[in-house]
Formats: structure tokens, sequence, C-alpha cells
């Protein structure tokens, strides 16, 4: 039965390890936009033939497995929504919606390649020992970068996704294989519940030494990142693994490494700090440290949902050095200043923009991509663009996992379980589920964890 599968094994494997380490360089550019397309999309579509020919060989069996149902219902839900975008609402240009419609579906299309290659057996330690290769490749090059001037591929604005090879500067936050420093931070989050489930639960001390090594130094580089939604993703979902499991010791040296690193890495220190003052600045009326300046500031979109944002009290800040250097990111070093910012953008543009796309059409939203490329908040993102149709046949895939994993409960189903939360609570603040490398690494665990589930109930 296995020996059906000898293609699509390997085919596997490459994804696992090529997704992660080949930075994202740009083939050809997407007139509208500065997404592009990548080498990967090219040796994804090749993989999706292969499984494609399974498939039309085996009659597709894919048909038959108890969830395909519930990821048919959302890619109809997001094809009415295309539909609606461009003949109803007459969202343009065509070709952005039709884009990120395409990519949904390459991306969720790997979940299906998964399963259909671990059919018989779910080959855990192939998965796992793939990704541990992935991430120590990742980890290498993020090091490298930080201390021996390895290149940046980034993709955080328009000029950087041409395919620039840039350099960190002093302030730079590491971003390594990826586009982003807020994509790696994701993936990190994850495969760092993944690694800590594995050593926690591991007998043979030297294979626990290896992966904790390896969880210390992905740590170090999600650190590096100074993501903090991430870096509470990681904690919230570790702490969520080690109680399921039981090993309610592991909690104590977990918090501890966790609790040096909020204390000694500077730039996550003050980006904490920072946060809250911002938060209470967003939501409480406060007496101004300066002269406010009343300023509109107009938030530029894609298609017909124009959006002005709030009137926003301009607040003079203390001067600051500006970041230059090999990158030219233009950040004020001012922890205050960019949290600041960052905040205004989220709940003064992003944000409301996509309540406003939601309102235009409620049950099936104004079309993906319709409400340009960040969101940072992937829930807003999923009302605004599908409407509450896309939103509730989306969130009932994890629904059934959450039901599948309480029915099952093994230890493997309970630490994916652990994976998926952090996935999700990184979606609440920044756009995972539409970024490429996070996106297809995230449902290509969804693949194993979905036949864990499932071997579970046929040997029943």
């Amino acid at each position: 039965m296995l020996k059906r599968f000898s293609l699509l094994r390997p085919i596997l494997a490459v994804l696992i390890i090529f997704i992660p380490l080949y930075p994202k360089f740009p083939l050809a550019s997407v007139t509208g936009t500065y997404v592009a397309i990548r080498l990967d999309d090219i040796i994804v579509t090749i993989s999706l033939l292969f499984w494609l020919i399974y498939q039309l060989r085996h009659k597709f069996p894919v048909l038959k497995e108890s969830i395909t149902k519930l990821f048919a219902a959302y890619l109809i839900a997001i094809v009415i929504s295309f539909i609606n975008a461009y003949f109803i609402n007459q969202t343009e240009p065509v070709n952005i919606l039709l884009l990120h419609l395409l990519r949904r579906f390459e991306y969720i299309s790997l979940f299906f390649l998964t399963i259909s290659t671990t059919k018989d057996y779910p080959h855990l330690k192939e998965f796992y020992t793939f990704l541990a290769l992935a991430t120590a490749g990742v980890i290498a090059y993020g090091f490298g970068q930080k201390y021996f001037s390895l290149p940046v591929i980034s993709t955080m604005n328009s000029e950087f996704s041409k395919g620039q090879l840039l350099q960190m500067d002093n302030w730079t936050r590491i971003s390594s294989t990826f586009a982003g420093h807020y994509d790696l931070a994701a993936f990190l989050s994850i495969v760092l519940v993944l690694i800590g489930g594995v050593i926690v639960t591991q007998k043979n001390i030297w294979l626990k030494i290896t992966n904790i090594i390896l969880w210390l130094l992905s740590f170090q580089i999600l650190t590096l990142t100074a993501s903090r939604v991430s870096i509470f993703a990681f904690y919230g979902g570790m702490c969520l693994a080690i109680f399921l499991l039981r090993k309610y010791f592991w909690i104590v040296p977990v918090t501890i490494v966790f609790a040096f690193s909020l204390i000694n890495s500077k730039d996550l220190n003050q980006r904490l700090l920072a946060t809250i003052p911002a938060l209470k600045n967003q939501f409480f009326v406060s007496a101004p440290q300066a002269t406010p300046t009343p300023v509109a500031v107009a938030t530029p979109t894609k298609g017909p949902i124009a959006v002005v944002s709030p009137v926003i009290n301009k607040v003079t800040p203390k001067p600051t050095i500006i970041r230059t250097g090999p990158i030219e990111e233009q950040i004020p070093i001012d922890a205050d200043v960019g949290v600041a910012r960052s905040g205004e953008i989220r709940f003064n543009a992003e944000w409301p923009r996509a309540i406003t796309a939601l309102k235009k059409n409620i049950l099936f939203g104004t079309g993906l991509g319709s409400i340009t490329l960040a969101t940072d908040n992937d829930y807003l993102r999923l009302l605004g663009e599908s409407g509450v149709v896309g939103f509730t046949t989306f969130m009932l895939i994890f629904l059934y996992f959450t039901v599948r994993t309480y029915q099952v409960r093994s230890r493997s189903s309970l630490l994916f379980f652990a994976a998926m939360i952090t996935f999700l609570i990184n979606a609440s603040l920044i756009d995972v589920f539409e970024a490429s490398k996070t996106a297809y690494l995230f449902w290509i665990m969804m693949g194993f964890y979905y036949q864990i589930l499932n071997q579970k109930k046929v040997s029943k």
C-alpha cells in the first residue's frame, strides 16, 4: 500500500525543507501589487500536479475524507465572494482578486497533498526530522544575518520586494530566509511548541539534549525578531502543550527562559514596555504631553473601498534618531514612537477598513485581497474579505480539529492541538494565513495532525 505513495513522500519531504529555506526571490511581478510569482509557487504547482495524477488514478479518494466537506464549504464561500466582488461590487482590479483566490487554493491544497501522502501511516518521525533540519538551516542563516552580514531578502515594502540583496544594520530585526521578521516569528513559535513537546516526552537522553539545543537556539532567534505577539503565542502554546501532556514540571524552566528573554532583550523589552501606554492612549483620554495638531490621514486602498481614518491627534514626539543603514528602514529608534505608530495603523486604518468592507456585504465580504495586503488581524480580514459565511466555514475547520482532539486525546494530537492554537493566536495580530511560507507549512502540519486523528479513529 505504501508503494503508491513512493513519489509523493519525497515530494512532501522536499517541500518541508525547501519552503522555509529558500529566500523569496521574485521571478515575475503581478501588476497592481508587489506580490510576485516565485520559485516556491512553481515547486508547489508541480507537486500538486503529481498529486492530481494520483487522485485521478485512484478515483479521487480525497473526496471520501470526512473533513473534505468542510474545506469544500469554505472554498465555495470564497469563490462566491470573488464572483460577488467582481460582478456586483465591481471591485478592481480583477487580477488582484483572482490572485488571492488562487493563492488561498494553493496554500490549502498542501493539506490534501499531505493527507494523501500519509494515508496509511502519518510518518511523524519523518516530518519531525525534516522540519528540524529546516529549522536548523533557518537558525544558521538568521545568526549569519546578525553576525556575518548575510543578505536579507525582504517583502516589507515595494522596493525591497523586487529582490534586492540587503544587509542588516544594528537595529533591523532578523528575518532569516523569511521575507519579514513577523513571518519568521510566527513560524518559530509553532516549531518551538512542537520541539518542546518532543523534549518533554522524549526518553532518549541524547535525543533530548539535541532537541533542547535546537529549542534554545530557535528561541534566541525568536527573541531577536522582537515580535511581541509571537513570543506570547509561543509561551501560551508551550504552556498549553505542557499542561495537556501532564508534564507540569517543565512549566518552570520554560517560564524562566521566557522571563529572562523579556528582561534581557533590549528591543523586545522596550517594545513591551511601550505597548501598555500605547494601548492606553488609544482607548482612554489622557492629558497630552505636547500641543496636538489635528491631522486627517487618508488610507490608501485598492478597489472601491475608500476609507479615511478618524482624525488623529498627532503629538510631536521627543527628538529621536532615525535608523539608517543598508536596509534604510527609516524607523525611529524610540520604541514608544514605533509602538504607537503600529497601534495607530491597526486601530485607525487597517481594522476600520476591514469593518467597512464587512458592512458593504455582510454575507460574502468584498473579495480576497480587496482590503490591501495588510490588515494585521486575520479574523477581521476574513470577515471583511469573505464575510460571515467565509469566516464561519473557515473557523468550522478548526472546530472540527478541536472536537476530534477531545475525542482522541492521544499525546501527538494534544501536541499538534497546542501548535494549532499557537498559530491562531498569531493570527490575531499578524496576517499569517496570507504569508506564503507560514501558510504552506501550517497546512502541511495540519495534514499530519488530521492523519494522527484519523489513525486513532481507525485503530479503534
